[in-house]
């Protein structure tokens, strides 16, 4: 295995890893709704062992997961990257290109179903499927996985969004806000006024441990703006509370039939832990694996809680 170290990381990606990865990727849209297409990226390995989808975060893109992707090859597991809608190159319900947006979470989990259905399974035969899932794309995989329980064989919840994080504000008076305010055509208004990317990069404050692949992708970032989504719109966050609520809740959870390995960041203050605990003592066979003194961002952590975090979820695939 190849692993990616902080020294010389920029020159490793560019020289060694996204060469490795064009030679394998192919490019799509899948069209659940018509008019409404959704790019996806197709990653082959050399000898598959079986399939990986990922579902992306919060204003991210499939873009973000190069070095994910490069070990997930080097395993032997092909990789489909959905770009959710309203992010990357999939359609937007929003005009302002640096705002998500979306009508009802539901629609994120059949796009991912849609997908899995119609694109992956055809090309992958008899292949296990897996879905590696992060943050707001834990809550959409959780959502899909309660919904459609013989859709993967396994699922890797990596800081899920099952719980919000609003400082001392109770989340019962975010929806509220959030209702009241996003009256007609302002539920599409950002939840604060954005008028562009901050180019100025901050990884004090960004949801990462490791600088040098912060660095990278804030790069990738400022040279394409569909990468540079960076606020919710009001119907967004009206919508995203109420998914939390309802993917940890006692009957939704009753649903999952398939063993979930729940990776937690142990600084995380970007989703509550205890959320995720609480999901956790809630699906039959679910691991919690939590990772202390690390922000939200587990796969852009730095190598001695990388590598671990990687054969955790590796072995947890394999075994």
């Amino acid at each position: 295995m190849r692993w990616i170290t902080e020294e010389n990381y920029e020159q490793t990606m560019l020289r060694e890893v996204e060469p490795y990865l064009a030679a394998r990727r192919e490019e799509g849209f899948d069209e659940r709704v018509k008019g409404q297409q959704l790019y996806y990226e197709y990653f082959r390995a050399d000898a598959p062992r079986g399939v990986i989808v990922i579902s992306h975060g919060f204003t991210e893109s499939v873009k973000k997961y190069g070095e994910s992707i490069y070990y997930m090859l080097q395993k032997g597991y092909d990789v489909y990257g959905l770009d959710h809608h309203g992010h990357g190159r999939s359609y937007r319900r929003n005009e302002n290109p640096y705002v998500v947006d979306t009508d009802r979470f539901a629609d994120y989990a059949m796009d991912l179903r849609h997908l899995v259905e119609n694109v992956v399974k055809p090309a992958s035969g008899e292949l296990p499927l897996y879905l590696y899932a992060h943050s707001m794309g834990g809550c959409i995989g959780a959502w899909a996985i309660e919904a459609y329980p013989e859709l993967f064989q396994k699922a890797v919840l990596t800081s899920p969004m099952l719980g919000l994080s609003f400082g001392t504000i109770p989340i019962h008076v975010v929806y509220a806000a959030a209702t009241v305010k996003g009256v007609g055509s302002k539920k599409r208004d950002p939840m604060k006024p954005v008028y562009r990317f901050d180019r100025e990069p901050d990884f004090e404050n960004s949801c990462d441990s490791s600088a040098c692949r912060y660095l990278y992708y804030h790069k990738k970032r400022l040279e394409d703006v569909k990468l540079q989504t960076c606020s919710p719109s009001i119907n967004w966050g009206k919508h995203s509370v109420r998914a939390c609520s309802l993917v940890r809740s006692v009957w939704a959870t009753a649903r999952i039939r398939i063993p979930v390995l729940l990776c937690q960041a142990g600084e995380d203050t970007v989703v509550k832990n205890a959320s995720q605990d609480l999901f956790a003592s809630r699906v039959k066979s679910c691991e919690l694996y939590r990772v202390p003194g690390v922000k939200h961002e587990l796969f852009m952590t730095d190598s001695p809680v990388l590598i671990p975090y990687w054969e955790k979820v590796f072995s947890f695939l394999e075994a």
